[in-house]
């Protein structure tokens, strides 16, 4: 057992087996300053290993990348056993290697957290909404609370306001209204702001998330609701408006943080900003990430330039960005004149099988966009990662409090509401708080099962795509089924088993409707197989320790309606092997049925994430690959017939 102490306090253990245990939460990528009283870790010129912060919450802080059961390196600062051998190691770029698994019980996130918080309504002062009885809901904001009186916009260049109900305003004067809680204490606070979508302007949508901006703030978060209800009704092409809105209340925390004597002076940290947005809102939060890049933006083909700089009235922007989240999002209902939107910020999409509204799943399109692989350089690294979370039986509305339900779900409104707050929360924990722990969670969503934060009888379907990657097949380069996809150099033998590299968008009605490419393997006897041989030196692991794909049934009789598939997947360095069966990661589940009572189902893969030191440790060479094989030989679960067909895309090596 190696034990590192400050004073008599135990900050970090290393077990006999490898495994590390942490006093307090850790965070990746910490600062690179000192604070007074810290203990650091370091090893001559190497960046400093940890850093443990004194006071209240005391956290331990790594320079850069925890990698959890990981290889092991063979250089820089290693603890070893007498008798077992390393069991850590800081590697001379000071990235932590661990033998074992991270040990640091974390809280559901979906509780609340220490922090007390206040309430406040922000708005633009002197607007009348009492006595018009459609705009009754609105009479929130018309009294401000004292300090929080905001801003008119123009986003006339954007959007028009619909003809009914008659608002207060036009599209010229827009106010910049919300519903804020705010954490007690000196701060700063990181900031994340969520956006309704199209409803019923008559039904004020913005309070809807309050029970999202509670929990956030509980856990030391300024967090707010945005009102875009005038922008709602029979409106169309609009969420380039939605999207200025939103950067513009973000701009309006700015002006309050910086404003002396402002009950937010100095205590917002625009390090650390999250956005989210539900239905055509999810769809806005793309383009507000991608007008955050901009300093002037052509609304529609021939329209002029609108200047973001300040200069109008509107921006600058370029916001530090943490997490871009999509709830049940639209897709391309406003498409920017440079083309369909592509986010480079971290992304999370959140969707229910049971959306009675956008049915089709269309943000999955959005998704496939984010962060896809660049054919001119296919080695670069990503922006950012993105995750995916596909729930079954969940509808479009109940991700909002006050909106009725649709979509005839099979989730009750505190499950769904319960599944958000674990997820929006664990998002904004990992991203905003550097509690860098509860990411797991968009790695793998059986960690929220296992720990009973989300009930085991509700189904889920996970992705996730780190921004360090590697991929083996993307099949976006070629209809060839016989390479990899370059740089990585070999072959691929489908001479074993039906094997086809098709689109997958095949339309809104079809089980398909992504903007990718990938593969289809179609089996009806065990023994057939999907073999990619690598040549010699032809796959550099270097820091990816992760073999990783995404996978998922077809509707295709061969598979069994609400049955789960499996297989097997192998390595090999040419001269040992091991297999692990896909079931023993992730299961693989029946698509979902989107359209009731037809039957019209969604094919939604789930991302398997093999860590290679499960091949490592039964003596295969993991940095010298030559043959993946996906032998499908494996009954369907349950039973005991051996055939299917599945869906494959983005084999890669991964963080």
């Amino acid at each position: 057992m190696f034990r590192i102490k400050k004073g008599s306090q135990e900050v970090i253990t290393i077990s006999d087996t490898g495994d590390i245990t942490f006093s307090g939460f850790y965070q990746e990528n910490a600062p690179r300053f000192s604070r007074t009283g810290e203990l650091q870790i370091a090893k001559s010129s190497t960046p400093k290993l940890a850093t443990v912060q004194t006071g209240g919450g005391r956290e331990i802080q790594l320079e850069k990348r925890l990698f959890e059961t990981a290889l092991l390196t063979g250089q820089g600062l290693q603890f070893k056993h007498p008798s077992l051998g390393v069991q850590a190691e800081l590697h001379p770029d000071g990235d932590l290697y661990l033998k074992g698994k991270v040990i640091n019980a974390l809280a559901n996130p979906a509780l609340p957290g220490s922090f007390a918080f206040s309430q406040a309504v922000y708005a633009a002062p002197g607007l009348i909404y009492s006595g018009n009885p459609a705009l009754a809901q609105y009479v929130v904001f018309q009294t401000p609370t004292p300090g929080y009186q905001t801003r008119k916009i123009d986003i006339s260049d954007f959007a028009n306001l619909p003809a009914s109900p008659a608002w207060p305003f036009n599209a010229a004067n827009v106010p910049i209204n919300g519903l804020l809680r705010i954490p007690q204490g000196a701060g700063p606070f990181p900031l994340c702001l969520i956006v309704h979508g199209n409803h019923s302007p008559q039904e004020n949508s913005t309070p809807g998330y309050i029970y999202l901006l509670e929990l956030l703030a509980s856990h030391g978060i300024i967090a707010g609701s945005v009102d875009c209800n005038f922008l709602n009704g029979f409106n169309m092409g609009e969420n380039d408006g939605r999207a200025i809105v939103h950067l513009e209340h973000i701009k309006q925390f700015q002006i309050w943080n910086q404003q002396s004597g402002h009950p937010l002076f100095g205590k917002v940290d625009f390090s650390s900003v999250m956005i989210a947005g539900h239905s055509r809102g999810g769809e806005a939060v793309g383009h507000a990430s991608y007008f955050n890049t901009l300093d002037a933006v052509v609304p529609d083909p021939g329209d002029p330039a609108v200047p973001l700089n300040g200069s109008r009235g509107l921006g600058p922007y370029h916001f530090n960005l943490k997490a871009v989240v999509a709830i049940a999002p639209t897709e391309n209902q406003y498409q920017p004149v440079s083309g369909r939107v592509i986010i480079r910020d971290n992304y999370i999409i959140l969707h229910g099988s049971r959306d009675g509204d956008v049915s089709d799943f269309q943000g999955y399109q959005t998704y496939d966009r984010a962060h896809s692989i660049d054919l001119s350089n296919p080695t670069q690294e990503a922006k950012g990662f993105k995750a995916l979370l596909w729930i079954y039986g969940a509808n479009h509305n109940f991700f909002n409090s006050v909106w009725k339900p649709d979509g005839n779900p099979f989730l009750s409104r505190p499950e769904q509401e319960n599944v958000a707050k674990v997820y929006l929360s664990a998002i904004a924990q990992g991203t905003l708080l550097r509690r860098s722990q509860y990411l797991n969670l968009l790695k793998d969503y059986q960690l929220s099962q296992q720990k009973g934060w989300i009930a085991n009888t509700i189904r889920l379907v996970s992705q996730y795509q780190d921004q360090q990657r590697l991929f083996i097949a993307h099949y976006e380069e070629d209809n060839a089924l016989t390479t990899p996809s370059p740089p990585v150099a070999g072959s691929v033998d489908t001479s074993n088993i039906a094997a086809l590299e098709l689109s997958f968008n095949q339309g809104s009605s079809s089980n398909l409707y992504q903007q990718t490419k990938g593969l289809k393997v179609d089996w009806d006897v065990s023994g057939k197989r999907y073999v990619i041989n690598l040549n010699p030196g032809g796959l550099p692991t270097g820091k990816l320790h992760l073999l990783a794909f995404r996978s998922g049934q077809s509707n295709d009789s061969k598979n069994l309606i609400d049955k789960f598939q499996n297989f097997t997947i192998l390595l090999s360095d040419g001269t040992h092997f091991h297999s692990v069966k896909a079931a023993s990661i992730a299961p693989l589940p029946y698509p979902a049925d989107i359209n009731f009572p037809s039957g019209t189902r969604r094919s939604v893969m789930q991302t398997l994430r093999l860590p290679l030191h499960l091949f490592a440790e039964q003596g295969v060479d993991v940095r010298n690959i030559r043959q993946i094989t996906f032998l499908f030989d494996e009954p369907i679960v349950g039973t005991s017939t051996c055939r299917g067909s599945l869906y494959f895309d983005e084999i890669q090596l991964s963080h």
